[in-house]
């Protein structure tokens, strides 16, 4: 009789099945942790943004007011009323000035002596400066409009309304205060409704009540004090792709934890990762950018490509947020560079009016050694400035100081920038100016839409005109139906496209030889 026997294998299944699932579950625990850690910086990010600004307008108010009473001319005289007025058209917060006495106000730089003194109402609230400020109070100046004034010694300061609304950073929302320790005072001045106590406020405090994370912040020279808060729907909308993104990356390294366990000579992602950048095994792909009203290519985005040495392709934004995490990015955006310079130089040197758009990361903004590189690189290889544009997520923007100051330089050298997923993180349309960038690309997400009738749709034409109005360019990424690139060619306005209706990302070699079918006339036309 033949006896057959079945061996166990030396892993058995579930306990690989086991180390997958816990490798998962603290990659997601870590992506969380990250999350928290990153909501919690940019909420309080904000509110110390708000304070500062708080106190700037602060500054004005005082140094005007001390100014009015220092004046050297008459009570409301006819060269103090003069002065009052200069006063106004030069200043940048104020919208006009009384002078005061014995609780009455006798003139102001609008409409001059009054014919008799008006009694001033009531103080809203006074700060330990001993300053008196009006909330929303009735303007004799202008019937039916309404001022917050402040009030020191003989002089008043009408403040424009709604002061921080250009510093909304949806979809944050915040709630200014002033305040009066000493009596334990706190009044609400603009924003969302104050839903914390007294005592948390002047406590600094960060929690969450209801369905939103709070944190205060209190300026350490003045009274107001700034609530910055942010919806836990919100904040997992921001950080989902990096959760999954840690979740994904927790799989994979259980796999290869347990493939390790399994076969010896498996190694991790983060190492391969790392052998393959010193290897120069990262590859690149280039995606045609088209004008969609003639379907000519007028440049082209490379992306980083990367299958591991188990013939596994995985995806940029699976290795790219390894590679953030592993404080490699620097290195991967140098590869890629050189790349592109050994791929697509002598293209580019023969034909100037070619853009390659290639992605850059915040790391790189922050890096001071890259711009120099960057230049070397260029040069040596006899590339304009010009031929490469620099793309940059909104999210890589949240540093906003780093963001203007670093854009700027890469800018004078003849780099046009670009914003890339538009719509889905940090910026806004009015903050473009600020940043002063080339180029906007909009997601993917706003394509799918047209044609929808959805809410995104909607919000389409308004980035067009916005991004018309500020004088910067518009690429739509992500056209896959020949309705939604004739929805854009019919528009009146230079528009850019790229996605599988123009043409996938392909090799350079495939890239190249597409161009010169283009140049010939031979290729397919694209409508």
């Amino acid at each position: 009789m033949t006896n057959l026997t079945h061996r166990s294998p030396r892993i058995p299944f579930l306990r690989m099945t086991g180390i997958i699932l816990v490798s998962t579950l603290l990659g997601l625990a870590i992506g969380i942790g990250v999350a928290v850690r990153s909501t919690d910086v940019k909420v309080t990010k904000y509110a110390l943004h708000l304070v500062d600004y708080a106190d700037h307008f602060t500054d004005e108010i005082n140094s005007t007011l001390d100014v009015v009473n220092a004046s050297p001319f008459p009570f409301c005289s006819d060269e103090d009323i003069a002065r009052l007025r200069g006063m106004v058209f030069h200043g940048h917060l104020v919208k006009e000035i009384g002078r005061v006495r014995g609780g009455n106000l006798y003139c102001t730089s609008m409409t001059g002596r009054l014919q008799s003194p008006m009694v001033q109402a009531k103080p809203d609230i006074v700060t330990p400066s001993g300053k008196a400020i009006r909330l929303n109070t009735p303007l004799i100046s202008a019937p039916g409009m309404l001022g917050d004034i402040t009030e020191s010694g003989e002089a008043d300061f009408v403040a424009a309304r709604d002061t921080f609304a250009h510093l909304r950073e949806a979809p944050m929302s915040y709630t200014t205060t002033l305040t009066n320790r000493v009596q334990n005072q706190i009044l609400r001045t603009a924003g969302e409704p104050l839903q914390l106590t007294n005592e948390e406020i002047f406590g600094e405090k960060k929690l969450i009540r209801g369905d939103r994370y709070f944190v205060a912040r209190c300026s350490e020279r003045y009274a107001p004090c700034m609530v910055a808060s942010l919806s836990l729907h919100d904040a997992w909308d921001m950080n989902i792709s990096n959760i999954r993104g840690f979740g994904l990356i927790g799989m994979l390294a259980g796999i290869a934890l347990a493939g390790t366990i399994a076969v010896p000579r498996k190694r991790s992602l983060a190492t391969q990762l790392r052998r393959a950048l010193r290897g120069n095994l990262i590859t690149v792909v280039y995606q045609p950018i088209v004008d969609v009203k003639t379907g000519q290519i007028v440049g082209a985005e490379a992306l980083a490509r990367w299958t591991n040495e188990d013939g596994q392709y995985i995806p940029p934004d699976v290795f790219v947020s390894a590679a953030e995490e592993l404080g490699l990015i620097a290195k991967l955006t140098r590869v890629v560079l050189k790349l592109i310079v050994a791929e697509l130089g002598e293209y580019m040197r023969s034909h100037p009016s070619f853009r390659l758009n290639v992605n850059i990361s915040a790391t790189d903004l922050a890096d001071s050694s890259f711009l120099p590189m960057l230049e070397k690189l260029l040069a040596q290889n006899k590339i304009a400035s010009s031929s490469v544009n620099l793309e940059l997520t909104e999210r890589s923007t949240a540093d906003h100081h780093l963001a203007i100051s670093a854009i700027s330089k890469l800018r004078e050298r003849g780099h046009a920038f670009y914003i890339d997923d538009f719509g889905t993180g940090y910026s806004s349309l009015s903050y473009l100016n600020e940043l002063a960038v080339d180029a906007i690309k909009i997601d993917r997400a706003f394509t799918d839409a047209i044609g929808t009738g959805s809410l995104t749709a909607a919000i389409v034409p308004q980035i067009l005109a916005m991004a018309e109005a500020l004088h910067v360019k518009v690429v739509v990424e992500g056209v896959e139906r020949a309705e939604q690139s004739q929805y854009f060619a019919r528009l009146d306005q230079e528009i850019l496209a790229q996605g599988w209706h123009f043409g996938e990302a392909i090799p350079a070699r495939e890239f190249l030889v597409l161009l010169e079918a283009k140049a010939a006339g031979t290729s397919d036309q694209v409508h």
